[in-house]
């Protein structure tokens, strides 16, 4: 059975800084509190009997609520 080895030159290649695509990195930022506001009118439409069958209240609603908003 043959064996083969691979050896790589990992110290004499410096890493190139990654270039951050801002528009990208907003997209999705607002697709997420997109996200978290379509959930959240979701649950304000629960009981507070639903809510806590799915270990929730409504303060936690509103702290999701509040974790959009800090996106912006």
């Amino acid at each position: 059975m043959a064996t083969g080895y691979a050896t790589v030159n990992l110290g004499f290649v410096a890493a190139k800084p990654e270039k951050k695509n801002t528009f990208m990195d907003h997209l999705l930022k607002v697709e997420a509190w997109l996200d978290r506001r379509r959930t959240s009118r979701i649950l304000y439409t629960l009981t507070d009997r639903d809510l806590a069958d799915l270990g929730l209240s409504h303060a936690d609603v509103d702290g999701l609520n509040e974790e959009a908003e800090r996106l912006f």
